[in-house]
């Protein structure tokens, strides 16, 4: 017998084995969607790998979670590719946000209790070209170069903050409002036809502090941090950098007195009622600090 006709015997056998109104409903080619799901999920479990599922999918089918799963060995496999010199730091951190919002988009397929073919379809293609793009090394990446075509994947991220209830609609409208700007901001350092050190510096501090206010950390599950936070642990990255060699003394130095300042303007922008645009100025020295203490 040829080899697909006895899979369609074997799906056949399955669906005679499934409970009777399910049974019913494919009989009478009027199978529920429930239905449709435990006969996939038995199909994919004994069948997968000759139906030419992926190991995902027959998790998805399973009612599996594979993407939240694998987070941790993703991001393990960026840490290694950084240490390595692979993968830029730019690179990595938008690497760990988009895949903490292609988890977040898994979640959001699988609230019904399903996820169809055309969204294990999505996933796929999505968790795919991340992994292209960690093997080839990241070139240019989240790269400032890229600001205007990182635009939509962004706004995705941001969407998905928005549904997990990190943010609220009015910080979502705000963060595409500046990530606008920044766009804006490129399109006039690059009227010469070259970005400086400087401004290519700017323009990476500035899309790190819009990465830190989105919340999308490696961790789907741990919320943003405040301000305060951000920099009383600053406080610890410079001292860690220092002693690991990454930053001189006199780097660090500079540093703790721009950290300074920045802890009594949190100070006192707590005691006030500061309008959004205080806020975003706070978040983006905060970045630029960030972004010196870890090189």
């Amino acid at each position: 017998m040829p080899r697909l006709a006895r899979l369609t015997c074997a799906a056949a056998a399955l669906a005679l084995a499934l409970p009777a109104t399910v049974g019913a409903g494919a009989a009478s080619a009027q199978t529920t969607p429930r239905a449709e799901d435990q006969l996939g999920a038995l199909v994919g479990a004994l069948f997968g790998d000759r139906l030419g599922l992926s190991a995902m999918d027959q998790a998805w089918l399973r009612g599996g979670r594979p993407l939240r799963d694998g987070q941790n060995q993703f991001t393990s496999r960026i840490d290694s590719s950084v240490r390595s010199g692979a993968v830029s730091a730019s690179a990595a951190t938008r690497l760990r946000a988009d895949y903490s919002a292609l988890v977040d988009l898994e979640a959001r397929y699988a609230a019904d209790g399903r996820i169809t073919a055309q969204e294990r379809a999505d996933l796929n293609s999505r968790y795919n070209a991340l992994i292209q793009t960690l093997d080839s090394g990241a070139s240019g990446y989240g790269e400032t170069s890229g600001a205007a075509a990182g635009r939509a994947a962004f706004e995705s991220r941001v969407d998905a903050a928005v549904a997990a209830r990190r943010l609220t609609r009015t910080e979502a409208t705000r963060l595409k409002a500046d990530y606008q700007a920044v766009i804006q901001l490129e399109t006039r350092y690059q009227a010469d036809g070259v970005l400086s050190a400087s401004e290519r510096a700017d323009l990476d501090s500035r899309l790190d502090a819009l990465d830190a206010r989105v919340g999308d950390s490696p961790n789907a599950t741990t919320p943003a941090m405040t301000a305060r936070q951000r920099l009383a642990a600053l406080d610890t990255t410079v001292t860690t950098s220092e002693r690991a060699g990454r930053i001189t003394r006199a780097e660090a130095a500079d540093i703790r007195v721009e950290l300074g300042d920045l802890q009594r303007l949190e100070t006192a922008y707590a005691r006030l009622n500061v309008s959004a645009d205080d806020s975003a100025y706070l978040d983006r020295r905060i970045g630029e600090l960030e972004s010196r203490a870890r090189r």
